[in-house]
């Protein structure tokens, strides 16, 4: 019933969007786009009506803003304002030799000052990298983390397996910090061939160590690997990857979870503000229980040993500029290899990336101020007698936070997020809550 209401409310909210923004009126910041457009197409040299023009265009993701600037260096070449600006624009619509041509010549220019040529220098890398055949890059992470319950494996992500949350089993509630150590590394190799073909692997590495409950350590190690082939003659936009992928982990310095298993995805990028993601997955789980120390037998552990089959949906939308919402809904199915074990999840989780200016204009790179939120369910087939011989268990997991990411220079920043989770379940030895901070410096690569 409870999934069933929150779909209805999706639907019904997506119609009334839909509906409002067909009936609305021209919005005031489309009439302002343009009055500048026409102003700059009869006066071509007026630089600040042009940047304005720019900056608005941007914002709303108008591609005449590259034509605007085209035609101010015509007039000019030597602004270095406009090549940097040009340069972006370039870089957003995937042109990315036209965008290092303008940005290197800007970089050139005398009336840039220090922080323009920061940004540029911040962001050329990034940007270079697009141009070559085989392009690694990485995100590292040092920091500390406290939580009001350390018995509560990881929640944000770490221990997802086809989209299914793995949390603890009966566990004591128990306050603790630890440090922990992590590194995210992308590897695309692009095949350069019409359609745009790439090899895409991703592997992330994750580890805690308690202050006093060592027990929860934590380590994770997790690789996925696939091309993604390019589908623009079926249409524009789409493409399409298979891939395989494994994790192996540990709790308290014994193997705890494995995986293996393998899946698809197709991709529709709608321009640059709307993409659409659909995908399957099958998962192969081979869980020790018994590794997690106060975890309790086999008999009471949240996921178990068996196959997980997975079908999600992921949104993108880039609503401005600055603004993205991020969204995934997914289905799961564990046929666990014990019946009482086996259950249905449902998930959905929402982010909004905020992207402010930061606070210094020596800093190259925006900030990203992220709120989000993330609802769980999880429905088992039958009851265990283990548990309550009587009634079938029910887990309902909300989490809600707020992450920041901060970089000071092009490579180094902080990073961090405040969360809360509560899981309520209908068997009370279930029942928990967790606060978490986390916070520590980034590199990036």
């Amino acid at each position: 019933m409870k999934k069933t209401k929150i779909g209805a409310l999706v639907v019904a909210a997506c119609v009334a969007c839909f509906d409002a923004s067909a009936h609305s009126e021209p919005a005031p910041e489309q009439s302002e786009l343009e009055r500048l457009a026409a102003h700059v197409r009869t006066h071509p040299t007026d630089y600040e009506q042009t940047y304005a023009y720019i900056r608005l265009a941007t914002e709303l993701h108008d591609e005449a803003a590259i034509g605007a600037l085209e035609r101010l260096l015509m007039y000019n070449p030597a602004l270095g304002r406009a090549r940097k600006e040009l340069g972006f624009l370039y870089a957003r619509i995937g042109a990315y030799q036209s965008a290092l041509y303008n940005l290197r010549a800007a970089l050139k220019s005398a009336d840039l000052d220090s922080a323009q040529k920061a940004q540029i220098e911040a962001q050329l890398p990034d940007i270079e990298r697009r141009t070559q055949a085989s392009r690694l890059s990485g995100n590292l992470q040092i920091g500390v983390r406290t939580q009001s319950n350390a018995a509560y494996l990881p929640s944000s992500g770490l221990y997802d397996v086809g989209g299914v949350q793995t949390p603890g089993g009966v566990t004591g509630r128990q306050s603790d910090a630890n440090t922990f150590e992590q590194a995210q590394l992308t590897h695309d190799y692009d095949f350069q061939n019409q359609r745009g073909d790439t090899l895409e692997t991703r592997g992330l590495a994750y580890a805690t160590q308690q202050f006093a409950l060592s027990q929860y350590n934590v380590a994770l190690f997790s690789l996925s690997t696939g091309p993604r082939f390019g589908l623009s003659d079926v249409a524009p936009g789409l493409s399409v990857r298979p891939h395989v992928s494994g994790s192996a982990s540990l709790v308290g310095n014994l193997n705890y979870l494995n995986t293996g298993g393998a899946g698809v995805s197709l991709r529709q990028i709608f321009g640059d503000r709307l993409s659409l993601e659909p995908g399957f997955e099958w998962s192969r789980l081979w869980v020790n229980s018994g590794a997690a120390s106060g975890s309790g037998a086999q008999t009471v552990a949240t996921i178990a040993s068996g196959d997980v089959f997975t079908g999600s949906l992921g949104v993108s939308l880039r609503i401005f500029d600055n603004v993205r919402l991020e969204g995934r809904g997914a289905f799961s199915r564990a046929a666990a290899y014990v019946a009482m074990q086996a259950s249905d999840q449902f998930d959905l989780q929402a982010m909004l990336r905020l992207e402010v200016d930061p606070p210094l204009a020596e800093m190259p790179r925006r900030w990203t101020i992220a709120p989000y939120a993330r609802f769980t369910q999880i429905a088992f087939d039958i009851a265990n007698p283990a548990l309550d011989p009587f009634r079938v268990r029910r887990d309902d997991a909300w989490t809600y936070g707020l992450a920041l990411d901060a970089p000071i220079t092009a490579e180094l920043g902080v990073s961090g997020h405040l969360e809360f989770l509560r899981n309520d379940s209908n068997i009370s030895s279930f029942k928990m809550q967790n606060v978490s901070l986390t916070f520590g410096p980034t590199a990036k690569f």
